[in-house]
Protein backbone atom coordinates (compact mmCIF):
# COMPACT_ATOMS: atom_id res chain seq x y z
CA UNK A 1 0.00 0.00 0.00
CA UNK A 2 2.95 2.18 1.20
CA UNK A 3 4.60 1.75 -2.59
CA UNK A 4 1.84 2.48 -4.23
CA UNK A 5 0.80 6.29 -2.22
CA UNK A 6 4.49 6.81 -2.78
CA UNK A 7 3.75 8.09 -6.64
CA UNK A 8 0.91 10.37 -5.04
CA UNK A 9 3.34 11.85 -2.40
CA UNK A 10 5.61 12.68 -5.10
CA UNK A 11 3.26 14.61 -7.16
CA UNK A 12 1.91 16.04 -4.46
CA UNK A 13 5.17 17.49 -2.78
CA UNK A 14 6.17 18.24 -6.61
CA UNK A 15 2.64 20.42 -6.79
CA UNK A 16 3.68 22.16 -3.51
CA UNK A 17 7.27 22.58 -4.20
CA UNK A 18 6.04 24.21 -7.28
CA UNK A 19 3.28 26.05 -5.88
CA UNK A 20 5.91 27.68 -3.34
CA UNK A 21 8.87 28.61 -6.12
CA UNK A 22 5.76 30.22 -7.83
CA UNK A 23 5.30 32.21 -4.41
CA UNK A 24 8.85 32.85 -3.96
CA UNK A 25 9.08 34.29 -7.89
CA UNK A 26 6.04 36.84 -7.30
CA UNK A 27 7.55 37.05 -3.59
CA UNK A 28 10.73 38.80 -5.22
CA UNK A 29 9.35 40.13 -8.19
CA UNK A 30 7.60 42.49 -5.66
CA UNK A 31 10.56 43.36 -3.68
CA UNK A 32 12.59 44.15 -6.54
CA UNK A 33 9.88 46.59 -7.54
CA UNK A 34 9.91 47.82 -4.34
CA UNK A 35 13.76 48.07 -4.23
CA UNK A 36 13.70 50.03 -7.18
CA UNK A 37 11.17 52.51 -5.78
CA UNK A 38 12.95 52.83 -2.63
CA UNK A 39 15.84 53.76 -4.58
CA UNK A 40 14.50 56.07 -7.05
CA UNK A 41 13.32 58.07 -3.83
CA UNK A 42 16.47 57.92 -2.43
CA UNK A 43 17.82 59.56 -5.31
CA UNK A 44 15.22 62.07 -5.59
CA UNK A 45 15.77 62.57 -2.19
CA UNK A 46 19.57 63.08 -2.39
CA UNK A 47 18.67 65.13 -5.33
CA UNK A 48 16.47 67.69 -3.23
CA UNK A 49 18.82 67.77 -1.01
CA UNK A 50 21.60 68.88 -3.06
CA UNK A 51 19.19 71.61 -4.89
CA UNK A 52 18.09 72.65 -1.29
CA UNK A 53 22.01 72.84 -0.64
CA UNK A 54 23.18 74.84 -3.79
CA UNK A 55 19.97 77.34 -2.93
CA UNK A 56 21.26 78.02 0.37
CA UNK A 57 24.64 78.57 -0.98
CA UNK A 58 23.44 80.72 -3.20
CA UNK A 59 20.90 83.04 -1.24
CA UNK A 60 23.91 82.88 1.17
CA UNK A 61 26.21 85.46 -1.24
CA UNK A 62 26.95 88.84 0.21
CA UNK A 63 24.67 91.36 -0.98
CA UNK A 64 26.97 94.00 -2.21
CA UNK A 65 26.11 97.84 -3.04
CA UNK A 66 23.50 97.14 -6.19
CA UNK A 67 19.83 97.76 -5.44
CA UNK A 68 18.78 94.25 -5.56
CA UNK A 69 19.19 90.68 -6.25
CA UNK A 70 17.07 87.86 -7.98
CA UNK A 71 17.32 84.33 -7.40
CA UNK A 72 15.79 82.50 -11.05
CA UNK A 73 15.49 78.81 -11.87
CA UNK A 74 17.21 77.51 -15.50
CA UNK A 75 15.01 76.67 -17.45
CA UNK A 76 15.39 73.22 -18.80
CA UNK A 77 16.01 73.17 -22.65
CA UNK A 78 16.12 69.73 -24.81
CA UNK A 79 17.81 71.28 -27.41
CA UNK A 80 20.57 73.02 -26.05
CA UNK A 81 24.22 71.79 -27.47
CA UNK A 82 26.39 73.47 -25.50
CA UNK A 83 26.60 75.86 -22.28
CA UNK A 84 26.99 79.46 -23.72
CA UNK A 85 23.43 80.60 -24.14
CA UNK A 86 20.46 79.02 -21.82
CA UNK A 87 17.51 80.65 -20.41
CA UNK A 88 16.10 81.68 -16.87
CA UNK A 89 13.06 81.86 -15.50
CA UNK A 90 12.65 85.40 -14.77
CA UNK A 91 12.14 89.00 -17.05
CA UNK A 92 10.84 91.61 -17.79
CA UNK A 93 8.26 91.54 -15.38
CA UNK A 94 10.53 91.04 -12.91
CA UNK A 95 12.53 94.27 -13.72
CA UNK A 96 15.19 92.95 -15.72
CA UNK A 97 17.42 94.54 -18.42
CA UNK A 98 19.98 94.10 -20.63
CA UNK A 99 23.27 92.98 -19.64
CA UNK A 100 22.34 92.25 -15.95
CA UNK A 101 24.65 90.20 -14.65
CA UNK A 102 23.94 86.31 -13.96
CA UNK A 103 25.99 84.16 -11.03
CA UNK A 104 25.68 81.62 -9.02
CA UNK A 105 27.22 80.63 -5.43
CA UNK A 106 30.77 80.27 -7.19
CA UNK A 107 30.71 83.57 -9.63
CA UNK A 108 29.76 85.07 -13.05
CA UNK A 109 28.17 83.14 -15.68
CA UNK A 110 26.51 85.31 -17.57
CA UNK A 111 24.82 88.33 -18.78
CA UNK A 112 21.47 88.90 -19.97
CA UNK A 113 21.45 89.08 -23.58
CA UNK A 114 17.60 88.99 -24.27
CA UNK A 115 15.09 89.94 -22.53
CA UNK A 116 11.27 88.30 -22.35
CA UNK A 117 8.34 89.23 -20.52
CA UNK A 118 8.37 85.96 -18.14
CA UNK A 119 12.25 84.56 -19.11
CA UNK A 120 15.26 86.02 -20.49
CA UNK A 121 18.18 84.40 -22.60
CA UNK A 122 21.56 84.15 -20.99
CA UNK A 123 24.79 84.64 -22.81
CA UNK A 124 27.64 82.63 -21.08
CA UNK A 125 30.75 84.04 -20.34
CA UNK A 126 32.56 81.46 -22.09
CA UNK A 127 30.20 82.77 -25.19
CA UNK A 128 33.17 84.71 -27.81
CA UNK A 129 30.59 87.33 -28.06
CA UNK A 130 31.39 88.01 -24.42
CA UNK A 131 33.78 90.68 -23.06
CA UNK A 132 34.09 91.21 -19.24
CA UNK A 133 36.33 94.07 -17.40
CA UNK A 134 38.02 92.77 -14.76
CA UNK A 135 41.01 93.14 -12.34
CA UNK A 136 43.56 90.72 -10.92
CA UNK A 137 43.35 90.80 -6.93
CA UNK A 138 47.32 90.71 -6.30
CA UNK A 139 48.79 92.23 -9.38
CA UNK A 140 45.85 94.65 -9.33
CA UNK A 141 45.83 94.49 -13.23
CA UNK A 142 43.01 95.91 -15.44
CA UNK A 143 41.73 94.40 -18.39
CA UNK A 144 39.36 92.44 -20.15
CA UNK A 145 38.38 88.71 -21.03
CA UNK A 146 36.90 87.24 -23.86
CA UNK A 147 35.06 84.21 -23.99
CA UNK A 148 36.46 80.83 -25.56
CA UNK A 149 34.36 77.96 -25.58
CA UNK A 150 36.60 76.45 -22.60
CA UNK A 151 38.50 78.90 -20.64
CA UNK A 152 38.13 82.66 -20.96
CA UNK A 153 41.13 84.97 -22.95
CA UNK A 154 43.00 88.04 -22.15
CA UNK A 155 42.15 91.01 -24.43
CA UNK A 156 44.14 94.38 -23.81
CA UNK A 157 46.95 92.74 -21.56
CA UNK A 158 50.27 94.12 -22.47
CA UNK A 159 52.33 91.61 -19.98
CA UNK A 160 50.09 88.92 -19.30
CA UNK A 161 52.90 86.93 -17.17
CA UNK A 162 53.27 89.33 -14.93
CA UNK A 163 49.91 88.01 -13.38
CA UNK A 164 50.45 85.65 -10.90
CA UNK A 165 49.53 81.74 -11.25
CA UNK A 166 46.05 80.99 -9.18
CA UNK A 167 45.65 85.05 -8.47
CA UNK A 168 41.70 85.86 -8.36
CA UNK A 169 40.07 87.80 -10.81
CA UNK A 170 36.86 89.72 -10.27
CA UNK A 171 34.67 92.34 -12.45
CA UNK A 172 35.26 96.23 -12.39
CA UNK A 173 32.62 98.61 -13.80
CA UNK A 174 34.72 99.86 -16.29
CA UNK A 175 32.35 98.86 -18.83
CA UNK A 176 29.46 100.75 -16.83
CA UNK A 177 27.35 98.42 -16.68
CA UNK A 178 29.01 96.09 -14.66
CA UNK A 179 29.13 95.59 -10.74
CA UNK A 180 32.91 95.29 -9.33
CA UNK A 181 33.75 92.93 -7.02
CA UNK A 182 32.12 89.72 -8.13
CA UNK A 183 34.19 86.63 -8.80
CA UNK A 184 35.25 85.92 -12.69
CA UNK A 185 37.96 83.23 -12.27
CA UNK A 186 41.69 82.12 -11.81
CA UNK A 187 44.99 82.86 -13.63
CA UNK A 188 46.01 79.68 -15.14
CA UNK A 189 49.77 80.18 -16.21
CA UNK A 190 51.55 77.32 -19.22
CA UNK A 191 55.26 77.90 -20.28
CA UNK A 192 53.80 79.31 -23.13
CA UNK A 193 50.23 80.65 -22.54
CA UNK A 194 48.16 82.93 -19.88
CA UNK A 195 44.51 82.00 -20.00
CA UNK A 196 41.46 82.08 -17.14
CA UNK A 197 39.57 79.05 -15.61
CA UNK A 198 36.13 80.44 -14.81
CA UNK A 199 34.71 79.68 -11.05
CA UNK A 200 31.19 79.18 -12.63
CA UNK A 201 29.29 76.74 -14.69
CA UNK A 202 25.87 76.50 -16.24
CA UNK A 203 26.63 72.56 -15.78
CA UNK A 204 26.85 72.92 -11.74
CA UNK A 205 24.60 75.48 -11.73
CA UNK A 206 20.14 74.88 -10.78
CA UNK A 207 19.53 78.86 -9.30
CA UNK A 208 21.20 81.51 -10.07
CA UNK A 209 21.12 85.45 -8.70
CA UNK A 210 20.17 88.25 -11.62
CA UNK A 211 22.34 91.31 -10.51
CA UNK A 212 19.57 94.70 -11.33
CA UNK A 213 21.60 97.65 -10.80
CA UNK A 214 20.72 101.11 -11.54
CA UNK A 215 23.74 102.50 -12.48
CA UNK A 216 21.84 105.94 -13.66
CA UNK A 217 19.98 106.46 -10.29
CA UNK A 218 23.07 106.26 -8.84
CA UNK A 219 25.28 108.19 -11.19
CA UNK A 220 22.74 111.19 -10.40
Amino acid sequence: MKIITLPFEYINNSFHYLNDLTNLKQSNKELALENKDLREKLMLSDSYEIENFRLKKLLDVDNKDYARKITSRILINPYRSNDLTFFIDVGEIDGLKINDIVFNEYGMIGRVSELGKYSSKILSILDEDSVIPVISKNTKKSFFVKGGEKKLFLKHMEKPFELEHGELLLTTSAAGYFQKGISVGKVIKTLDDVYIEPFAKVSDSIYVNVLIFDFKNIME
